[in-house]
């Protein structure tokens, strides 16, 4: 039996001496199940994936940022490259939605205290910051509900209601497009959630979903700074997109860059034009469909924490564990089942072959965006999911093929992974021959995208429940030596 096969890797070939271990592991405050995740497979490596991955997420603290990038003396707020005189301000109102954002308001009130004249925070989950001046309410995500109505209509009651003198803090994160939902006029909310769901399952990337629903909304698209005339507005937010594009973070009150007539360009291209409700496609041809301009209002946006923030939070822990860690980048896009099938092959020729990584290397990326097309299941009906587990169960199958000693985890930051319960997954190149044992096809379970019962059922699925966070996804490939049987250079 060879080490591979006995689910022990060998140690990485380099550094040549002993790996050094970290005297407290960092993922166990943040992965609930860590314990199951390490009792199978190729141990060592899954507790370094999990370790970097582990670090990725408390340096994605969205509070954190607050106390590092905005500053208050008293009586003038810092953020953003400018000032804002509190004390000649009429009120100080806080509003925002997203699952960063309570964390984002939380930190806000502990800085400013009774400065604060009224806020609401629209969140997923019920929060366990204790708020005394902001209110803080439950929404649904990722398909909108009644309560998400209700949020919307009250964040636009809100801002129609300031005026000047008035210094409006927004909390605007990924999420809140479900979670703050209002229509327009003419479409009904019914419409509004089919409409949602058709763009979830199309594969269509964020910024095309956030073309669509811009377009369809009284509130985004710039549309609530608008309501809120003459006041000045501080946007804080994190971002969860690639590119960190400012009117895909915080839509509702930054300029929109997109137009009406993109937005059917993306539905016709999706293949949804003609599914989606008769009602919004109207809308869509109307002149209200298009986003007001801005130019002129008092708004100023910071972006408190990207993906690339915490790539070298995530390197220097590799380091501190005697790894190399190499940085992929934040701007990694496609589909999920691809992008772990290249990543799964990369890290397996990189172990078997020490090429084009040697062993001993950690392969980190953060906020990139991988997509599933529900529409397209290969004839199957599909199961439950989200790209960060059909991710890790693609690179298990590629790197299962050829005896690798290798480990990945695929999480996404929020502790959602397509809206489901669980965070992601963590395999290792002896997932796809555990899978086989238990008469489970990989093929059939990436085709069928059910790949949440496959990784419970294999023990590799990561559970870290609401993270407060969201700068989108998490990926850590460890490279270990393989066993020797696929041409391991001596």
């Amino acid at each position: 039996m060879t080490a591979g096969e006995a689910g022990l890797e060998r140690p990485p070939r380099a550094p040549a001496q002993p790996l050094p271990r970290a005297p407290v592991p960092s993922f166990e405050a943040v992965i609930d199940n860590s314990h199951e995740l390490l009792d199978h497979g190729l141990i060592g490596l899954r507790q370094v994936v999990l370790d970097v991955a582990g670090a990725g997420l408390r340096a994605a603290h969205p509070g954190r940022a607050v106390e590092r990038l905005v500053r208050y003396d008293g009586r003038r707020l810092h953020a953003g490259g400018r000032g804002f005189d509190l004390a000649a301000a009429r009120s100080i109102v806080v509003i925002g939605a997203g699952k960063a954002s309570v964390a984002i308001a939380a930190a806000l009130e502990r800085m400013l205290g009774d400065a604060i004249g009224q806020g609401l925070i629209v969140t997923r989950h019920p929060s366990t910051h204790k708020l005394r001046r902001i209110e803080v309410v439950a929404a649904d995500h990722p398909i909108p509900s009644t309560a998400s109505w209700e949020a919307g209509r009250r964040l636009a009651e809100i801002a129609a209601g300031l005026g000047p003198g008035v210094l409006m803090i927004t909390a605007f994160t990924g999420g809140s497009s479900a979670l703050a939902c209002l229509p327009p006029d003419g479409v009904t909310f019914a419409a509004k959630r089919q409409l949602h769901a058709l763009l979830l399952e199309s594969g269509a990337s964020i910024a095309e979903i956030n073309t669509v629903r811009k377009h369809v909304s009284a509130i985004k698209g710039g549309r609530l700074a608008a309501l809120a005339a003459g006041a000045t507005i501080l946007n804080l937010t994190v971002s969860d997109v690639v590119g960190d594009h400012v009117d895909l973070l915080c839509d509702p009150v930054a300029q929109d860059t997109t137009t009406s007539s993109g937005a059917v360009a993306v539905l016709k291209r999706r293949g949804l034009w003609s599914e989606v409700p008769a009602e919004v496609r109207e809308h869509l041809h109307g002149g209200a469909s298009e986003s007001p301009l801005l130019s002129g209002r008092d708004i100023t946006t910071a972006v408190l924490l990207t993906g690339e923030d915490i790539l070298p939070h995530m390197a220097l822990r590799a380091s501190a564990l005697g790894w190399r860690p190499t940085l992929l980048g934040s701007k990694l896009e496609g589909e999920a089942a691809s992008l772990g099938g290249f990543f799964g092959t990369l890290a397996a020729e990189s172990s078997t072959r020490a090429r084009p990584f040697s062993p001993g290397t950690v392969l980190i990326a953060a906020s990139g965006e991988a997509a599933v097309n529900l529409r397209h299941s290969d004839g199957h009906g599909h199961g439950r999911g989200g790209p960060n587990q059909e991710m890790a169960l693609a690179f298990a199958r590629s790197a299962g093929r050829v005896g690798a000693a290798v480990a990945g985890v695929f999480l996404d930051s929020d502790g959602s992974d397509g809206g489901s319960a669980a965070a992601g997954g963590c395999v290792d190149s002896t997932t796809a021959r555990r899978a086989a044992d238990q008469s489970l096809s990989l093929d059939d379970v990436i085709a069928r995208h059910d790949a949440t019962a496959a990784l419970s059922r294999l023990g590799d699925l990561i559970r870290t429940g609401p993270t407060g966070t969201n700068v989108s996804d998490i990926w850590v490939m460890a490279i270990g030596a393989a066993d020797g049987r696929e041409g391991t250079p001596g």
